[in-house]
Order: C-alpha cells, then structure tokens, then sequence
C-alpha cells in the first residue's frame, strides 16, 4: 500500500471476480487492510449468533481512499465475507452482479464404512445481517456486460470514455 501511495495511487479498485474464496481466515484479514473498525462477519448457528468476527483497525493499511470492489457469481466463500464486510461497513462501492451465495458453514465427518456425512453447522450474517446463502452479496451497480477481466482491457474502460465498457471515476468512487 505504501508503494502504491508513493506513486500517488489514490484509489483502489479490488476486483473479486471469479475468486472462488480460498481460505476463511485470509479473507478476515484481507477485510482488515481496508476497515478501520466493525464487524466482518457473524456466525450464526440454530440459537442465533455463535461468534462475531470483527476488527479494532489496528491492521488497517488502507481506510480511507475510495475502493471499488469488482463482484459476480464466482466470487464465492471468503471473497463474498470480504465483499459484504466491505460493503456494508460502507468501506466500498460494490459493482457487478450478485455473488454466488455460500454462506453455510459445513462438516465433513467420515463413517465407519468409508463415506462420509456432510452436516451444516452454521451461518455466515454480513454485518447488516444479511444471510448470504443462496442468495450472494448483492452489489450496489452493475458493471456494463462487455467489463473485461484482462489487466489491459480493463485499463481502456476506465479511461477511454469512448469504449463501449467504460465506467467513469465518479460512478466507481463516489465519495
């Protein structure tokens, strides 16, 4: 980040497309770069909230520049905790499409004949308690169909006002 600042980066687009979540952990603390407090994530279990997940800023790295985070149906598991963290503790303006909506928490348990149980144990609640399952994380925009993913393409959207893809500063940071 302070690389990025030293180049005068003023802004961050965080692109979560196709990221299908990696592990849980991680993306806690991918969310704590960018928040300078509040919650990321409840786990909620069948007698309500089992555990609150949140953060004091003290790994902030990055809480007050504009950040646009970049969402669609593969952004999955951790990718959708981070995405909804950041978007309802207003950190982020959201674009895209709505997220693939894994939001249970599961066991695997292996029988005594070799296959396996699969139980559901919990919940994961976006700070506005929002249950993600099925549903995804909803972003704010959508972002023009023909938005592509390679780096250089990218680039030409955001600053050739004549692509057909082209998504201005003011709708991607509007604070």
């Amino acid at each position: 980040m302070n690389t990025l600042r030293s180049e005068n980066v003023n802004a961050f687009i965080l692109d979560l497309r196709d990221n299908s979540g990696g592990l849980f952990p991680e993306g806690i603390e991918i969310a704590k770069f960018w928040l300078d407090k509040g919650v990321i994530v409840y786990i909620c279990d069948s007698r309500g909230i089992r555990d609150i997940l949140d953060t004091d800023g003290s790994s902030a790295l990055a809480t007050s520049e504009p950040l646009a985070v970049l969402v669609n149906k593969g952004t999955a598991s951790a990718s959708e905790i981070l995405a909804g963290a950041l978007k309802d503790n207003k950190r982020a303006v959201l674009f895209g499409e709505p997220t693939f909506g894994k939001g249970k928490i599961q066991s695997v348990f292996e029988l005594s004949d070799g296959s396996g149980l699969v139980v559901t144990v919990a919940r994961y609640e976006t700070p506005a308690h929002t249950d993600i399952d099925k549903v995804g994380v909803i972003p704010d925009h959508p972002l023009p169909t023909s938005f592509p993913k390679d780096e250089d393409a990218f680039c030409t959207c955001l600053q050739d006002p004549a692509s057909s893809c082209h998504v201005n500063r003011v709708q991607l940071f509007p604070r």
